[in-house]
């Protein structure tokens, strides 16, 4: 199975987030939720990291020009 892209893991995080706020799960699928929520933020922030890195870099190369 391929890497899920950063708008399908935005996705299901914005859809546990939505379930966490309504308040409708029991104790262990709240913890659960949680940890898969912590999970998807880490990975999309450090997508997001890399992504900044890159258009720094390629900015840097046309102020070089």
């Amino acid at each position: 199975m391929s890497e899920p892209t950063f708008e399908e893991m935005q996705r299901e995080l914005d859809g546990i987030v939505e379930r966490l706020e309504r308040g409708d799960v029991d104790l262990s699928e709240l913890t659960r939720l949680w940890e898969r929520g912590e999970e998807l933020y880490r990975r999309c922030a450090a997508q997001l990291e890399a992504a900044q890195g890159r258009i720094e870099e390629l900015a840097k190369r046309l102020e070089e020009t």
